[in-house]
């Protein structure tokens, strides 16, 4: 994930708490998502839509104000059809991104995330929905703001969702797994773990964990495989971490330094 510096050069033109509840509730959505916590992911996933929100009003307005942090945003959708006033902006700021957020703020409300005793609890369908459209806004946010293509921004976004992990090295296009006393197989599920939900190349997983005989090392895979710790495809090489490898990761290694 991005840090602060590289969010801080991406969101530098914006009002000082708007950049900082960009960032704080952006990743707390990704590492939620990734960690399996459905329902913190959504709590967040209102709290940044509110942030957004204000943004979108420091942006379109005049006088460059907005709500301040702490006063309500209710009724909210009401208040995003404000945006669509403003025929001086794009479409994207007048209408897509207050819809996504609409959804954001209605799956929080309708689903029953933050209140108790609801017919239907959170879970890991709204949180898909919740990260991808967070991520699309980010990608749409930094196309607007620095003129960009729009693959480039979504390049730039998945740039900042990385997974942090102390002990995972990553040196230009290679990775390297610090604690060497791990065996090739906790290397492994480790470098699965920081490229999560991504699936990695058998060629670069070999590359990175510097194993000396692929064939060796394609047993290892395999068995993580049948462990079901992984998903090894071998008609298309790639391996990608299963939920069992990923609790397995979180439980049993010190990701640390």
């Amino acid at each position: 994930m991005a840090n602060q510096d590289e969010f801080v050069e991406i969101f530098d033109n914006l009002p000082k708490e708007i950049k900082e509840g960009l960032e704080k509730h952006f990743k707390e959505i990704v590492l939620n998502y990734k960690e399996n916590r459905w329902e913190s992911s959504e709590l967040n996933g209102a709290k940044f839509s509110e942030v957004v929100f204000r943004l979108l009003e420091w942006h379109t307005n005049n006088n460059k104000s907005y709500t301040p942090f702490g006063d309500k945003t209710d009724p909210f959708s009401e208040k995003l059809r404000q945006f669509g006033n403003k025929t001086a902006f794009p479409n994207s700021i007048r209408f897509h991104i207050p819809k996504m957020l609409d959804v954001i703020y209605s799956l929080r409300n309708d689903r029953g995330v933050g209140h108790i005793g609801k017919i239907i609890n959170p879970n890991h369908m709204d949180s898909v929905i919740i990260l991808y459209i967070v991520k699309w806004i980010m990608a749409e946010l930094i196309r607007i703001f620095h003129t960009l293509s729009l693959s480039d921004a979504q390049d730039l976004v998945e740039k900042m969702v990385e997974k942090e992990i102390p002990i995972v090295w990553k040196i230009s296009d290679k990775k390297r797994v610090l604690n060497t006393g791990l065996r090739f197989e906790d290397k492994t599920l480790v470098l699965l773990y920081s490229e999560y939900p991504k699936p990695t190349n058998e060629k670069n997983l070999i590359n990175w964990v510097e194993h000396s005989n692929p064939t060796v090392y394609r047993k290892i895979l395999s068995s993580l495989h049948k462990d079901k710790l992984v998903e090894y495809d071998r008609k298309s090489s790639s391996i990608t971490i299963s939920p069992k490898g990923i609790k397995y990761i979180e439980q049993n290694i010190d990701l640390g330094m």
